[in-house]
């Protein structure tokens, strides 16, 4: 009863402790999103700057005012904001509103006091206006302490109010389809295994798995009458584990095809064998010996519910590399199976000894050999993927999913 009660106990402890990720995961996500909505306003800044330097190089000043009033109303950077009232300043100069030239002057000055001009940079008329201005504002409280300048250029502010196409790529429009491109489903299969990482938890493995191979030996010696009472002991056993994975799911990109921030939900069937082989010795009371070649097997197959988070790196890009992390759960089943033949010495005499055993998870963990009955699946890797088709994407990565491993795979984002 009460071994049962500490099943029950861990069982509500693990599920504790996977909710609790939940949780943990549900108040960062926000913060995630957040970082990656500025990421994407400054990007777009950034793109309405550069179509506006386009247009002024081009002499198009009206046109060039409306997309640098974009940008300064998209970024939240100084510098931005610096060069896109600069800027705006120059146009009007060039048109010779030298009222609208003046109060964008100021905005720069607001920013940045100090800032000086070049006539190497700039119009040598324009530089003398611009220090003109700052001559006359010099003494004056700072625009920052003060109401905004009432200088407002009267048609271009409107014009933002207007829908507007939205500059993301070198010829200055994005796709009516970038805003969607919400939703991804994939395919993948994967090659696992611990062998770099065995030797944090080999020794403690394969003792439990030598202790079982000698409790085995040890019952069916003492099987035919005797008492053999176990005394000293060793083991040298090697680890080799391989299995492999797939799966199909489907990601959730929260800001479309320019967000790089994308939400994973996937359905897993994992296979893990772990290989466990090498002699196995049994010292008793009385002087005898019992060796034996031990090839023992742990297999489980668990299906699994997995949640990751994956980040782009290049959303815009045709290949760009990402980083993915993730966990999930599912139960813990399989079975041992342990094989093994060898020789008993007792003083001058021998017999040969071999058998083999299976036993289910359930069994090792009423003899309370193993205590989990839940496995918990933690997911970090780096990846690359490439779109070959009109939204069908290949990819391919390497990481930790509870052991090595490397994956392939097929995503259609739609």
């Amino acid at each position: 009863m009460e071994r049962k009660l500490t099943r029950q106990q861990n069982r509500q402890h693990r599920l504790g402790l996977f909710f609790l990720l939940i949780a943990a995961a549900s108040f960062c996500l926000p913060h995630v999103l957040r970082a990656q909505a500025s990421q994407d306003k400054e990007a777009q800044a950034e793109a309405y700057l550069r179509q506006a330097d386009e247009l002024f190089a081009s002499r198009d000043y009206a046109k060039a005012i409306d997309s640098y009033l974009l940008a300064s109303l998209t970024t939240q950077r100084k510098s931005s904001l610096s060069r896109a009232y600069m800027q705006l300043s120059l146009c009007y100069f060039n048109l010779n509103e030298k009222e609208n030239a003046k109060s964008y002057i100021l905005k720069v000055l607001e920013i940045d006091a100090r800032k000086e001009l070049y006539g190497e940079s700039y119009p040598q008329d324009y530089v003398d206006f611009f220090n003109q201005v700052k001559n006359e504002n010099a003494d004056k409280p700072s625009p920052i302490e003060t109401e905004p300048p009432a200088a407002e250029p009267k048609a271009p502010p409107e014009e933002p109010q207007k829908p507007q196409p939205q500059v993301l790529n070198e010829k200055g429009v994005i796709p009516k389809a970038d805003g969607g491109g919400r939703w991804e489903v994939e395919v993948h299969y994967s090659g696992w295994t611990i062998n770099p990482a065995r030797s944090l938890f080999e020794g403690g493995l394969t003792s439990k798995v030598a202790n079982e191979v000698r409790k085995i030996v040890t019952d069916q010696l003492n099987g035919s009458g005797g008492h053999l009472v176990p005394s000293s002991n060793s083991e040298s056993l090697a680890v080799v584990s391989d299995g492999s994975n797939y799966g199909l799911g489907i990601r959730y990109y929260p800001l479309g095809k320019r967000g790089a921030l994308s939400i994973g939900f996937f359905m897993e069937k994992t296979k893990i064998k772990l290989n466990m082989s090498g002699p196995v010795t049994q010292n008793y009371a009385d002087g005898s010996v019992a060796t034996v070649e031990s090839n023992s097997y742990a297999v489980t197959n668990p299906f699994s519910v997995n949640m990751s988070f994956r980040w782009d790196f290049f959303p815009k890009w045709r290949v760009t590399p990402y980083f993915v992390f993730g966990f999930g759960f599912g139960p813990l089943d399989g079975d041992v199976s342990y094989n093994y033949v060898g020789t008993y010495h007792r003083g001058s005499a021998q017999e040969s000894i071999e058998g083999e055993e299976i036993k289910t998870f359930d069994q090792l963990r009423e003899q309370e050999d193993i205590g989990l009955d839940v496995l918990i699946i933690l997911q970090a890797a780096l990846g690359v993927k490439g779109e070959i088709y009109k939204g069908f994407f290949i990819l391919g990565e390497i990481g930790f999913w509870d052991g090595l491993i490397f994956r392939g795979g097929l995503g259609y984002r739609f």
